[in-house]
């Protein structure tokens, strides 16, 4: 009986080996086509020399934002702005049409292409050439002749309309440079717009179907997250961004499951936006991860002893200095609001219980004058020596306190008899007074 049951579920595992086959196989062959499609558009936009224009521009606004993030490729960007200047330069003395002039242009291509382009970068130069090919006359009065698929990306109206490409032309313009350089002529244009159209076409419809197709992983994932400080839509949303970023990083030549990639981009996604989320004070995502990390060597040191770790305990073993230890745990404690954030209007809040010390106490006001009150009430039954010798050695009524032996040399008396009358002296205070200043002990 059981030879028949393991028999009988070879067949089903089977299948759904060669399910899983068949989809390993469909998001490797949707990657190739992304990488074809990119490929191929970065190839055509290399063509064009405004694309190393907006590079130089890009990468040098914004170099003090992108050092922090040290996704700067400075020598990439030094290479591409030499061979831009000597291709501006043989331009402006022979022409593009001029032989050593587009041999002089064919580094400058070599170099793009090299160049490590973002996604923005891509969306950017592709709508940019798309805007001067529609507002070129020659270009646009031959565009009915194009295939539909051409003719529908120039009607479509650009969905990024922060761009402001009208006024990155007008800035181009007014840099004087020349339009025939950075734009190619006429034809050239209109060959390499088509290809670049193409190219986009199947390199967006390849991210957009691979997105698509791991949808699934997603969601499956992202319920594992559940009950969080963030609601299941925007743990979506989360995984659906890094799901994003796997497809852009994702080398399929490399021979590994698309799935098992994405997976761990997945899940950082949504576990840095929990990050972010779960604390009132962000703390950054290398912070958080050094304090799971203390937390985690605390908690096994208190299970193997039975005792509180030690700074030094916990620096051995999770071999983070001692100065780190002490800031860890003391960004590590969580923040606790001062007001009341509950319905219950009787309930009091953490503000309520802490002690103000900018105004003075009105108890302690009242204590300090009573105080007063009764040793003036104490003091006035002594004689002029012993009100004298109590006054000075206690600092009463007095810019400071005096020892016996220098009471004893003002009154000219010896140490020891001022010790005898001041200890007659709080004898007779002690007799009157003694339970009222007691009770301000």
């Amino acid at each position: 009986m059981m030879y028949l049951n393991k028999r009988l579920l070879k067949p089903g595992k089977m299948i759904a080996n060669k399910v899983k086959d068949s989809a390993g196989h469909c998001h490797l062959q949707m990657a190739s086509n992304l990488e074809s499609g990119k490929s191929s558009l970065i190839h055509t936009l290399s063509q064009f020399p405004v694309t190393a224009l907006w590079l130089l521009y890009r990468y040098k606004a914004n170099a003090p934002r992108l050092e922090q993030t040290a996704e700067v490729p400075t020598i990439s960007v030094a290479k591409i702005k030499r061979h831009y200047l000597l291709a501006s330069l043989s331009f402006s003395e022979r022409g593009l049409q001029h032989k050593i002039a587009a041999d002089e242009k064919q580094p400058l291509t070599e170099a793009l292409q090299a160049f490590p382009f973002s996604i923005e970068d891509l969306l950017v130069l592709t709508e940019l050439i798309v805007y001067v090919f529609k507002t070129r006359e020659d270009c646009a009065q031959s565009a009915k002749n194009y295939s539909d698929l051409v003719c529908k990306r120039l009607q479509a109206s650009s969905p990024r309309d922060k761009l402001k490409l009208p006024d990155i032309i007008s800035a181009m313009h007014a840099s004087q440079f020349d339009e025939q350089f950075l734009f190619l002529s006429g034809a050239d244009m209109q060959q390499y717009v088509i290809e670049m159209i193409f190219a986009e076409h199947l390199w967006l419809s390849s991210r957009q179907a691979l997105a698509e197709a791991n949808a699934g992983l997603v969601l499956f994932i992202a319920n594992r997250y559940r009950c969080g400080f963030l609601d299941f839509d925007d743990l979506v949303q989360e995984g659906q961004i890094g799901l994003l970023r796997a497809i852009d990083k994702f080398d399929y030549r490399l021979g590994f499951q698309f799935s098992t990639y994405a997976a761990y981009w997945i899940r950082q996604a949504i576990s840095r936006a929990l990050s972010r989320c779960e604390r009132v004070v962000r703390v950054p995502c290398e912070q958080v991860a050094n304090i799971h990390k203390v937390l985690r060597a605390k908690t096994r040191l208190f299970l193997k002893t039975g005792k509180e770790p030690g700074l030094k305990a916990l620096s051995e073993h999770s071999k983070i200095p001692d100065d780190q230890i002490n800031a860890i745990l003391a960004i590590s404690q969580t923040a606790v609001s001062l007001e009341n954030l509950d319905d219950d209007d009787d309930s009091l809040a953490p503000i309520a219980f802490l002690e103000q010390h900018i105004f003075d106490q009105p108890f302690k006001k009242i204590e300090q004058s009573d105080l007063k009150a009764w040793i003036s009430k104490a003091i006035n039954i002594l004689d002029l020596r012993e009100l004298t010798i109590i006054c000075c050695h206690f600092g009463i009524n007095t810019d400071k306190e005096m020892t016996l032996q220098e009471i004893g040399a003002e009154l000219h008396l010896s140490r020891e008899r001022v010790r005898q009358i001041q200890v007659r002296a709080l004898k007779k205070m002690k007799l009157n007074y003694g339970e009222q200043l007691m009770s301000f002990l």
